[in-house]
């Protein structure tokens, strides 16, 4: 049975309260990939200890040109350009930011508040990497400041949005993938369809493909399955979750030979939820591990930080960046 290590760990200054908004009804709610702005507002600062594991993996078109709506600004960091960007008929909201030789990419997590814009609460991260890399971020359709279309959105949709999106930007891979939450999931999609686009991956307490196989062990009203009606139609993204994480189960085993780092909440592990499923919370930690340890090298580390860990531990991420790219550059 899977567990949380137990290691000494820092204090933490100001931690983002155990607040789950959009939560399939799960306390422990993985799948919301937001928080308020209030929370994040407040100057959020402090040190994490951490415990790991390392493992060793077995084994609209990309050319759509930047819209005219394109902007750059000298702003803090480092001459920001920013722009509405077309990817096919639609618009996406991009910000980037420093000049170093490797663009880092955030993925955001799940949003399904109309008020809250991903890309603004993802700066602390990229203020501390901007010396050395180009950090963007961006928003998918329907949420921030990008673009709302009425249609479903597919894997297919978000996975050619985000290479068309960077691509008419200007930015050119590899890349470093910083995937929050369910961007975990868009991750992996976007890794298995342009494996030569990425060079490394850091996934903060995200979700992961190997969960769908773990359904079977929960109630019903809390399989992904059980929401995909109300997803598609119900919530701004559109995105059926169950559509995208069932995409993704032939590609279990076969993760692109790239280093990752997985940061897991310690403070909301996924085996403390509402769920009342101890076969479940006796496999879903091991999945998680597996998982990792299917990248080259895989290391899995727990960080004294919420699910939410961007506004907590900003440090902790941007380190985390720098070690998968040395990582890589070690290859």
């Amino acid at each position: 049975m899977g567990r949380v290590p137990e290691v000494e760990v820092g204090n933490l200054a100001g931690r983002v309260p155990r607040i789950w908004f959009y939560a399939r009804t799960r306390t422990t709610a993985r799948l919301a990939g937001w928080i308020p702005a209030a929370l994040l507002i407040i100057g959020l600062a402090g040190c994490s200890g951490s415990a790991e594991t390392t493992g060793t993996a077995d084994s609209a078109s990309p050319d759509q040109s930047a819209s005219a709506t394109e902007s750059s600004t000298a702003s803090t960091p480092d001459a920001e350009t920013t722009g509405m960007y077309d990817v096919g008929g639609h618009q996406l909201y991009m910000s980037c930011a420093g000049d170093g030789p490797t663009t880092v990419v955030l993925v955001h997590g799940w949003v399904n508040d109309v008020g809250f814009v991903p890309h603004v609460h993802a700066t602390g991260v990229r203020d501390l990497l901007v010396d050395d890399y180009r950090v963007c971020l961006y928003d998918r359709r329907n949420v921030g400041s990008s673009e709302t279309l009425d249609a479903v959105q597919t894997p297919e949709d978000m996975v050619r949005d985000m290479r068309a999106v960077l691509k008419a930007g200007g930015e050119k891979p590899p890349y470093i993938l910083w995937a929050g939450s369910f961007g975990g999931l868009v991750a992996s999609a976007y890794l298995q369809a342009h494996p030569g686009d990425v060079k490394g991956v850091v996934f903060v307490d995200a979700m992961f493909p190997d969960e769908l196989g773990l359904d079977r062990y929960l109630p019903r009203q809390y399989t992904f399955k059980h929401f995909d009606r109300e997803d598609r139609c119900c919530t701004l993204e559109r995105i059926s979750q169950f559509d995208l994480i069932r995409s993704l189960q032939p590609t279990i085993g076969r993760e692109p030979d790239i280093p990752a780092i997985y940061l897991a909440s310690q403070q909301e592990p996924r085996n403390e939820n509402d769920y009342e499923s101890p076969e479940y919370d006796a496999r879903i930690l091991d999945a998680q591990a597996a998982f990792v340890d299917r990248f080259s090298p895989g290391i899995l580390r727990w960080v004294d930080a919420p699910h939410f860990m961007e506004p907590v531990v900003p440090d902790v991420i941007a380190d985390a960046v720098r070690e998968v790219d040395r990582l890589a550059l070690a290859r």
